[in-house]
């Protein structure tokens, strides 16, 4: 006859009375705060906390303006690839129905005289978006040798929420009311540099990572433990 396993399958009883026991453990020994809960978190007993909306994007037509005011990345093909990499985390969140794409922006940049001495409202009008989400590259740096990078690449913007279609000043800035807007910075790290080929590559992977987290911004999402 085999023996009998004294080990319990995933899922078993055991769990459930080892949990209570375990629980009484720490209650003893004196675990409390952030030590139980993540301890908790280890179990998987207790989820992370959600991190809340920070501004709530209206359903309307969403402009989305790069500008690099201090000419801080290069080459300036990130900024399009910054658009284009938001505009489809958008898309994927559910929060827009309509999102200016590179190529439309680029034929009313050309018929506009001093179209890059408007602002971002005057700009928001004449692609006939409602709101504009408003960045400008605030850090950059990429390592000049890829292959053999040591050092992670950094890609920062502040954020700001425009209404276009505002027709007085103090009702253009939607959100944040800070002057410098809400800043928002990742850093990508040395090995995922060194998997780039091509510095486009590389400005791919950091405009990506920078996007997902300002999409962030605009919806709920589960917090890592």
């Amino acid at each position: 006859m085999p023996r009998s396993s004294s080990r319990c399958p995933p899922g078993s009883i055991c769990r459930i009375l080892l949990l209570p026991m375990v629980a009484g453990l720490l209650a003893a020994a004196g675990c409390a705060g952030q030590q139980a809960g993540a301890f908790w978190y280890t179990l998987g007993v207790v989820k992370p906390p959600k991190k809340a909306v920070s501004y709530e994007l209206p359903r309307k037509p969403v402009l989305i303006l790069v500008d690099d005011d201090r000419d801080l990345a290069q080459p300036r093909q990130i900024c399009d690839l910054l658009v284009d990499a938001l505009a489809q985390e958008l898309r994927e969140q559910d929060l827009v129905d309509r999102v200016t794409t590179n190529e439309e922006l680029a034929k009313v940049r050309q018929s506009e005289p001093n179209f890059d001495k408007r602002g971002a409202r005057e700009v928001g009008r004449l692609v006939k978006a409602d709101i504009v989400i408003w960045l400008n590259i605030s850090r950059y740096s990429l390592p000049d040798e890829l292959e053999w990078s040591g050092t992670p690449a950094y890609f920062g913007a502040s954020v700001k929420i425009v209404n276009a279609q505002a027709e007085r000043r103090d009702d253009v800035r939607l959100w944040p009311t800070t002057t410098e807007g809400k800043i928002v910075e990742v850093k990508v790290s040395p090995h995922d540099i060194r998997q780039c080929k091509t510095v486009k590559e590389a400005q791919q992977v950091m405009a990506e990572s920078l996007a997902a987290e300002v999409a962030r911004l605009f919806y709920e999402y589960q917090e890592e433990s």
